[in-house]
């Protein structure tokens, strides 16, 4: 009976998940915004992380997702309009200007792999925020490129069977996510020197049963917690 109940919470977390992404890719603009919220949803245990969670990060975090966005939409949307829609330029310069925005895709869809961990776990600025996703890339090699795979497969995938994206709407923010915050906890664990399992078992002895019995966070176990302050300092 528990089994069920369990595969029941899964499914209706796929679908209002796979709905609000959706709904703001179809919307475009609440896209990214969306993205640093299932970052910060993902970045918990199932039994702790609940949907308003995604708003509330959201909403904590408006300032630099903001920025975040505008910078994606710049870096994203218009060099991919340019190379599949407006690819009218003069044959001469054809090469260089599809050249250029493959370059800035790329770059864009690199920040979108690393920045909503970021913009979830740090308080930063703008340029920050660009100089941590670059680090959290790096931190582990093998998760960064896994995940640029995962986001390139997602991109032929639109291309060739657009249809079937709505199934990556769970499982590719799930799947960078948790990817990601790994990444993360490696460079923490590295700048407290301590390990990443410690850091696991710590916020698991921070959690607590309400009086519902539901498992929940401590408020200080996370962004706003003494460790967080030291890792902002990078």
């Amino acid at each position: 009976m528990r089994g069920l109940q369990r595969l029941g919470e899964y499914l209706w977390e796929f679908f209002v998940v796979t709905a609000i992404a959706a709904v703001s890719a179809v919307t475009v603009l609440p896209f990214f915004p969306v993205t640093v919220g299932l970052a910060d949803y993902f970045g918990k245990d199932f039994e702790t992380r609940a949907f308003k969670d995604i708003f509330s990060a959201i909403a904590k975090n408006a300032k630099i997702i903001a920025a975040y966005t505008l910078f994606q939409l710049v870096a994203i949307i218009f060099p991919a309009l340019n190379v599949f829609f407006f690819n009218t330029h003069p044959e001469a310069s054809n090469a260089i200007v599809l050249g250029i925005s493959y370059a800035v895709l790329a770059i864009g869809c690199l920040f979108a792999i690393t920045a909503p961990t970021v913009i979830a776990n740090m308080n930063v600025t703008f340029f920050q925020l660009l100089k941590n996703c670059l680090i959290l890339f790096s931190g582990g090699w093998a998760n960064g490129i896994l995940a640029a795979i995962c986001v390139a497969g997602v991109a032929a995938l639109v291309i060739f069977y657009p249809y079937a994206v709505v199934l990556t709407l769970y499982a590719l923010p799930l799947t960078v996510t948790k990817l990601m915050r790994e990444n993360f906890l490696r460079l923490k664990a590295k700048a407290l020197g301590t390990s990443v399992y410690e850091l696991k078992q710590r916020e698991k002895r921070d959690d607590y049963l309400d009086e519902y019995g539901k498992i929940k966070r401590n408020p200080q176990n996370g962004r706003n917690g003494e460790d967080d302050n030291e890792e902002k300092q990078n």
